[in-house]
């Protein structure tokens, strides 16, 4: 949930096979999609992490292990850089503004527009694009001279 509304979200692609497999490990006392160390039935879930628990903590460990650093005061991962890194990656994919703000669950194109980091390749593709362009326009100059009225 985004902004404690449902949203849903349809998949394809590596996401859906994602999904799928979690799917298919999934233990029927739990709603979750991913479980902690200490799911097991009986057990509630914290009402801030779910079934993960501390997600802080699973995130730290995760970059650790992969050998990544932690937290902003290291120059390092926050969960937060995915969102960022996801809707750079719709924009520059090519995918229409409207559609990934649907993926994002971004309600604003000005708080979309945040995450979006524009790439030197994207901006250089841009200015080609437009150098092409402007040489199919007429050569000949299209303004013509006044006369005098009468």
């Amino acid at each position: 949930m985004k902004a404690k509304e449902p949203f849903v979200l349809p998949l394809d692609g590596r996401p859906l096979e994602i999904m799928v497999a979690r799917h298919a490990q999934r233990r029927l006392h739990c709603r979750y999609v991913f479980h902690g160390p200490r799911c097991r039935p009986g057990r509630s879930p914290s009402m801030r992490g779910g079934c993960v628990g501390d997600f802080k903590k699973a995130w730290s460990t995760a970059c650790k292990k992969a050998g990544f650093p932690v937290g902003r005061v290291n120059g390092g991962f926050v969960f937060h850089n995915t969102r960022h890194t996801a809707v750079t990656n719709l924009v520059n994919a090519g995918v229409p503004a409207h559609e990934a703000m649907a993926v994002s669950g971004h309600r604003t194109r000005s708080v979309f527009d945040r995450y979006s980091i524009p790439l030197k390749e994207q901006t250089r593709a841009a200015i080609r694009r437009t150098s092409a362009y402007v040489e199919t326009l007429p050569k000949s100059p299209t303004v013509a001279p006044m006369t005098a009225s009468k």
